[in-house]
Protein backbone atom coordinates (compact mmCIF):
# COMPACT_ATOMS: atom_id res chain seq x y z
CA UNK A 1 0.00 0.00 0.00
CA UNK A 2 2.74 2.21 0.63
CA UNK A 3 4.92 1.58 -2.44
CA UNK A 4 1.58 2.30 -4.28
CA UNK A 5 1.46 6.12 -2.82
CA UNK A 6 4.87 6.66 -3.05
CA UNK A 7 4.55 5.56 -6.56
CA UNK A 8 1.31 8.25 -7.19
CA UNK A 9 3.42 10.89 -6.02
CA UNK A 10 6.44 10.02 -8.26
CA UNK A 11 3.52 10.45 -11.30
CA UNK A 12 2.30 13.69 -9.85
CA UNK A 13 5.78 15.47 -9.77
CA UNK A 14 6.29 14.39 -13.03
CA UNK A 15 3.08 15.70 -14.29
CA UNK A 16 3.66 18.91 -12.31
CA UNK A 17 7.29 19.47 -14.16
CA UNK A 18 5.62 18.59 -17.90
CA UNK A 19 2.27 20.75 -17.01
CA UNK A 20 0.28 17.67 -17.15
CA UNK A 21 -3.00 19.18 -16.00
CA UNK A 22 -5.27 15.60 -16.57
CA UNK A 23 -2.30 13.81 -15.54
CA UNK A 24 -2.05 15.30 -12.00
CA UNK A 25 -6.44 15.28 -11.88
CA UNK A 26 -6.14 11.41 -12.54
CA UNK A 27 -3.40 10.36 -10.29
CA UNK A 28 -4.76 12.41 -7.42
CA UNK A 29 -8.60 10.78 -7.53
CA UNK A 30 -6.39 7.22 -7.47
CA UNK A 31 -4.00 8.78 -4.55
CA UNK A 32 -7.09 9.57 -2.44
CA UNK A 33 -8.25 5.92 -2.59
CA UNK A 34 -5.30 5.21 -0.56
CA UNK A 35 -4.92 4.90 3.20
CA UNK A 36 -3.14 8.22 3.67
CA UNK A 37 -0.89 9.75 6.68
CA UNK A 38 -0.64 13.38 7.60
CA UNK A 39 1.80 14.81 5.48
CA UNK A 40 0.45 12.90 2.09
CA UNK A 41 -2.69 15.03 2.76
CA UNK A 42 -1.01 17.72 3.07
CA UNK A 43 0.62 17.52 -0.01
CA UNK A 44 -3.19 16.88 -1.42
CA UNK A 45 -4.37 19.76 -0.11
CA UNK A 46 -1.63 22.11 -1.48
CA UNK A 47 -2.49 20.60 -5.08
CA UNK A 48 -6.05 20.83 -4.39
CA UNK A 49 -5.54 24.15 -3.77
CA UNK A 50 -3.25 24.83 -6.96
CA UNK A 51 -0.38 25.53 -4.78
CA UNK A 52 2.38 24.15 -6.57
CA UNK A 53 5.59 25.81 -5.72
CA UNK A 54 6.96 23.41 -2.82
CA UNK A 55 4.57 20.25 -4.67
CA UNK A 56 8.33 18.62 -6.09
CA UNK A 57 10.56 19.73 -2.86
CA UNK A 58 7.61 18.12 -0.66
CA UNK A 59 6.92 15.09 -2.68
CA UNK A 60 11.25 14.25 -2.80
CA UNK A 61 11.03 14.77 1.40
CA UNK A 62 8.16 13.05 1.57
CA UNK A 63 10.00 9.86 -0.62
CA UNK A 64 12.92 10.09 1.28
CA UNK A 65 11.82 10.37 4.59
CA UNK A 66 9.46 7.22 3.81
CA UNK A 67 12.22 5.32 2.20
CA UNK A 68 12.74 3.17 5.37
CA UNK A 69 9.24 1.91 5.15
CA UNK A 70 9.53 1.43 1.46
CA UNK A 71 9.34 -2.27 0.33
CA UNK A 72 11.81 -3.27 -2.57
CA UNK A 73 9.80 -4.94 -5.64
CA UNK A 74 11.68 -6.48 -8.40
CA UNK A 75 11.06 -4.22 -11.76
CA UNK A 76 10.60 -7.52 -13.37
CA UNK A 77 8.33 -9.00 -10.83
CA UNK A 78 6.27 -5.22 -11.51
CA UNK A 79 6.40 -5.81 -15.17
CA UNK A 80 5.47 -9.24 -14.77
CA UNK A 81 2.13 -8.36 -12.84
CA UNK A 82 1.43 -6.19 -15.59
CA UNK A 83 1.67 -8.39 -17.77
CA UNK A 84 -1.05 -10.47 -15.89
CA UNK A 85 -2.90 -7.56 -15.13
CA UNK A 86 -3.47 -6.48 -19.12
CA UNK A 87 -4.16 -10.51 -19.97
CA UNK A 88 -6.83 -10.55 -17.16
CA UNK A 89 -8.30 -7.72 -19.06
CA UNK A 90 -8.11 -9.49 -22.50
CA UNK A 91 -9.59 -12.65 -20.74
CA UNK A 92 -12.79 -10.50 -19.63
CA UNK A 93 -13.34 -8.66 -22.52
CA UNK A 94 -13.59 -12.39 -24.38
CA UNK A 95 -15.83 -14.07 -21.75
CA UNK A 96 -18.24 -11.23 -21.91
CA UNK A 97 -18.13 -11.21 -25.65
CA UNK A 98 -18.95 -15.26 -25.01
CA UNK A 99 -21.29 -14.87 -22.46
CA UNK A 100 -23.01 -12.05 -25.13
CA UNK A 101 -22.77 -14.42 -28.00
CA UNK A 102 -24.81 -17.41 -26.21
CA UNK A 103 -27.19 -15.24 -24.79
CA UNK A 104 -27.96 -14.10 -28.04
CA UNK A 105 -28.14 -17.57 -29.63
CA UNK A 106 -30.04 -18.85 -27.12
CA UNK A 107 -32.95 -16.30 -27.23
CA UNK A 108 -33.18 -16.46 -30.87
CA UNK A 109 -33.57 -20.28 -30.23
CA UNK A 110 -35.96 -20.24 -27.96
CA UNK A 111 -38.07 -17.74 -29.60
CA UNK A 112 -37.72 -19.92 -32.87
CA UNK A 113 -38.77 -22.81 -30.68
CA UNK A 114 -42.14 -21.31 -29.27
CA UNK A 115 -43.08 -19.26 -32.68
CA UNK A 116 -42.56 -22.75 -34.88
CA UNK A 117 -42.02 -25.65 -32.80
CA UNK A 118 -45.60 -26.48 -32.14
CA UNK A 119 -46.01 -26.27 -36.41
CA UNK A 120 -42.89 -28.50 -37.12
CA UNK A 121 -43.64 -30.79 -34.25
CA UNK A 122 -47.53 -31.27 -35.75
CA UNK A 123 -45.17 -32.03 -39.09
CA UNK A 124 -42.80 -34.19 -37.73
CA UNK A 125 -45.85 -36.23 -36.06
CA UNK A 126 -47.70 -36.95 -39.52
CA UNK A 127 -44.57 -37.60 -41.18
CA UNK A 128 -44.13 -40.37 -39.01
CA UNK A 129 -47.83 -41.61 -39.14
CA UNK A 130 -48.49 -41.28 -43.24
CA UNK A 131 -44.72 -44.00 -42.67
CA UNK A 132 -45.64 -46.05 -39.63
CA UNK A 133 -42.75 -48.29 -40.64
CA UNK A 134 -39.88 -45.38 -41.28
CA UNK A 135 -38.12 -45.96 -37.27
CA UNK A 136 -36.11 -42.87 -38.67
CA UNK A 137 -39.02 -40.83 -39.05
CA UNK A 138 -40.25 -41.67 -35.58
CA UNK A 139 -37.07 -40.68 -33.78
CA UNK A 140 -37.30 -37.62 -35.40
CA UNK A 141 -40.47 -36.44 -33.80
CA UNK A 142 -39.91 -38.15 -30.52
CA UNK A 143 -36.44 -36.40 -30.07
CA UNK A 144 -37.77 -33.13 -31.88
CA UNK A 145 -40.85 -33.14 -29.20
CA UNK A 146 -38.28 -33.47 -26.24
CA UNK A 147 -36.56 -30.52 -27.03
CA UNK A 148 -39.35 -28.69 -28.17
CA UNK A 149 -40.73 -28.87 -24.00
CA UNK A 150 -37.11 -28.53 -22.62
CA UNK A 151 -36.65 -25.64 -25.02
CA UNK A 152 -40.12 -24.04 -23.74
CA UNK A 153 -39.48 -25.08 -20.10
CA UNK A 154 -36.10 -23.18 -20.25
CA UNK A 155 -37.52 -20.13 -22.37
CA UNK A 156 -35.48 -17.16 -21.14
CA UNK A 157 -37.10 -14.13 -19.85
CA UNK A 158 -38.25 -11.43 -21.71
CA UNK A 159 -36.35 -7.67 -20.80
CA UNK A 160 -36.74 -4.60 -21.50
CA UNK A 161 -34.00 -2.40 -23.31
CA UNK A 162 -33.24 -0.87 -19.71
CA UNK A 163 -33.41 -3.70 -18.23
CA UNK A 164 -30.93 -5.41 -20.64
CA UNK A 165 -28.33 -2.67 -19.95
CA UNK A 166 -28.83 -3.49 -16.80
CA UNK A 167 -28.28 -7.75 -17.03
CA UNK A 168 -24.93 -6.58 -18.86
CA UNK A 169 -23.53 -4.00 -16.68
CA UNK A 170 -24.23 -6.16 -13.99
CA UNK A 171 -22.94 -8.86 -15.64
CA UNK A 172 -19.78 -7.38 -16.27
CA UNK A 173 -19.49 -6.27 -12.45
CA UNK A 174 -19.96 -9.80 -11.37
CA UNK A 175 -17.71 -11.76 -13.53
CA UNK A 176 -14.38 -9.96 -13.05
CA UNK A 177 -14.88 -10.89 -9.53
CA UNK A 178 -15.42 -14.40 -9.81
CA UNK A 179 -13.95 -15.10 -13.25
CA UNK A 180 -11.76 -18.67 -12.03
CA UNK A 181 -9.14 -18.33 -14.35
CA UNK A 182 -8.25 -14.74 -12.54
CA UNK A 183 -8.37 -16.77 -9.06
CA UNK A 184 -5.88 -18.01 -7.39
CA UNK A 185 -5.72 -21.50 -6.45
CA UNK A 186 -7.52 -21.49 -3.16
CA UNK A 187 -10.36 -19.66 -4.79
CA UNK A 188 -10.74 -21.59 -8.14
CA UNK A 189 -12.83 -23.65 -7.39
CA UNK A 190 -15.07 -21.45 -5.59
CA UNK A 191 -14.92 -19.60 -7.95
CA UNK A 192 -16.00 -21.53 -11.01
CA UNK A 193 -19.56 -22.75 -9.01
CA UNK A 194 -20.15 -19.57 -9.41
CA UNK A 195 -19.04 -18.53 -12.42
CA UNK A 196 -21.19 -21.05 -13.97
CA UNK A 197 -23.97 -20.09 -12.00
CA UNK A 198 -23.17 -16.19 -13.17
CA UNK A 199 -23.42 -17.59 -16.92
CA UNK A 200 -26.27 -19.42 -16.93
CA UNK A 201 -28.37 -17.17 -15.37
CA UNK A 202 -27.07 -14.57 -18.39
CA UNK A 203 -27.93 -17.14 -20.90
CA UNK A 204 -31.27 -17.21 -19.52
CA UNK A 205 -31.41 -13.37 -18.82
CA UNK A 206 -32.39 -14.01 -15.53
CA UNK A 207 -31.83 -10.15 -14.22
CA UNK A 208 -32.72 -11.25 -10.31
CA UNK A 209 -30.30 -13.99 -10.57
CA UNK A 210 -27.62 -12.13 -12.01
CA UNK A 211 -27.83 -9.37 -9.46
CA UNK A 212 -27.97 -11.48 -6.41
CA UNK A 213 -24.62 -12.94 -7.57
CA UNK A 214 -23.33 -9.65 -7.72
CA UNK A 215 -24.61 -8.45 -4.44
CA UNK A 216 -23.38 -12.05 -2.95
CA UNK A 217 -19.70 -11.29 -4.16
CA UNK A 218 -19.74 -7.80 -3.26
CA UNK A 219 -21.05 -7.92 -0.11
CA UNK A 220 -19.39 -11.48 0.89
CA UNK A 221 -15.73 -12.47 1.18
CA UNK A 222 -13.75 -11.75 -1.52
CA UNK A 223 -12.07 -13.91 -3.98
CA UNK A 224 -8.77 -13.09 -3.95
CA UNK A 225 -7.28 -12.38 -7.92
CA UNK A 226 -3.89 -13.49 -8.93
CA UNK A 227 -2.60 -10.50 -10.13
CA UNK A 228 -2.73 -8.68 -6.92
CA UNK A 229 -1.32 -11.65 -4.70
CA UNK A 230 1.41 -12.89 -6.16
CA UNK A 231 4.70 -11.57 -6.35
CA UNK A 232 7.17 -14.72 -7.17
CA UNK A 233 8.63 -14.19 -10.79
CA UNK A 234 8.17 -17.91 -11.75
CA UNK A 235 4.26 -17.96 -10.52
CA UNK A 236 3.92 -15.32 -12.06
CA UNK A 237 4.98 -16.50 -15.53
CA UNK A 238 3.57 -19.62 -15.34
CA UNK A 239 -0.46 -18.14 -14.53
CA UNK A 240 0.75 -15.66 -17.65
CA UNK A 241 1.80 -19.23 -19.25
CA UNK A 242 -1.86 -20.10 -18.64
CA UNK A 243 -3.57 -16.90 -19.21
CA UNK A 244 -2.51 -16.86 -22.71
CA UNK A 245 -3.61 -20.73 -23.46
CA UNK A 246 -6.97 -19.92 -22.07
CA UNK A 247 -7.21 -16.50 -23.92
CA UNK A 248 -5.80 -18.29 -27.15
CA UNK A 249 -9.06 -20.82 -26.55
CA UNK A 250 -11.31 -18.29 -25.68
CA UNK A 251 -10.35 -16.47 -29.08
CA UNK A 252 -11.25 -19.86 -31.04
CA UNK A 253 -14.73 -20.32 -29.19
CA UNK A 254 -15.95 -16.83 -29.83
CA UNK A 255 -14.86 -17.36 -33.82
CA UNK A 256 -16.12 -20.75 -33.76
CA UNK A 257 -19.42 -18.87 -32.21
CA UNK A 258 -19.40 -15.85 -34.62
CA UNK A 259 -19.09 -18.20 -37.39
CA UNK A 260 -22.08 -20.58 -37.04
CA UNK A 261 -25.03 -20.88 -38.75
CA UNK A 262 -27.64 -19.56 -36.38
CA UNK A 263 -25.81 -16.77 -35.43
CA UNK A 264 -25.05 -15.60 -38.96
CA UNK A 265 -28.96 -16.15 -39.67
CA UNK A 266 -29.60 -14.08 -36.45
CA UNK A 267 -27.12 -11.33 -37.95
CA UNK A 268 -28.82 -11.45 -41.40
CA UNK A 269 -32.67 -11.01 -40.19
CA UNK A 270 -33.66 -7.69 -40.20
CA UNK A 271 -37.21 -7.99 -39.25
CA UNK A 272 -37.67 -10.71 -37.25
CA UNK A 273 -41.27 -10.85 -37.05
CA UNK A 274 -41.58 -11.08 -40.73
CA UNK A 275 -38.91 -13.44 -41.11
CA UNK A 276 -41.03 -15.82 -38.37
CA UNK A 277 -43.99 -14.62 -40.31
CA UNK A 278 -42.71 -16.09 -43.34
CA UNK A 279 -41.32 -19.44 -41.79
CA UNK A 280 -44.42 -20.16 -39.88
CA UNK A 281 -46.89 -19.51 -43.77
CA UNK A 282 -44.37 -22.03 -45.16
CA UNK A 283 -44.41 -24.77 -42.38
CA UNK A 284 -48.66 -24.24 -42.29
CA UNK A 285 -48.29 -24.96 -46.26
CA UNK A 286 -46.33 -27.94 -45.47
CA UNK A 287 -48.86 -29.27 -42.70
CA UNK A 288 -52.17 -28.99 -44.61
CA UNK A 289 -49.88 -30.53 -47.45
CA UNK A 290 -49.37 -33.37 -45.33
CA UNK A 291 -52.64 -33.66 -43.88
Amino acid sequence: MHNDILKRLDIIKNAVAMEEDDLITMQLAKLKQLELDEKALHIIALIEAHQFQDIIQLIEQYKHDSSGLTVFEDSQVQGLKLELKVLENRLNELSDCQAELERQINEFNSEYMQRLGGLIEEILKKRAELEPDDKQAHQNWEEFAQSHQQQIKDAPQTLSSEQQQQLKAAYRKASRLCHPDKLTDEFKEQGAEIFKALNEAYRNQALQRVLEILQHLETGKPLSSTSDSINDKEVLKAKIAMLRLRIAELEAETKALQESEVYQRIQQIKDRESYFAELEQALQLELNALE
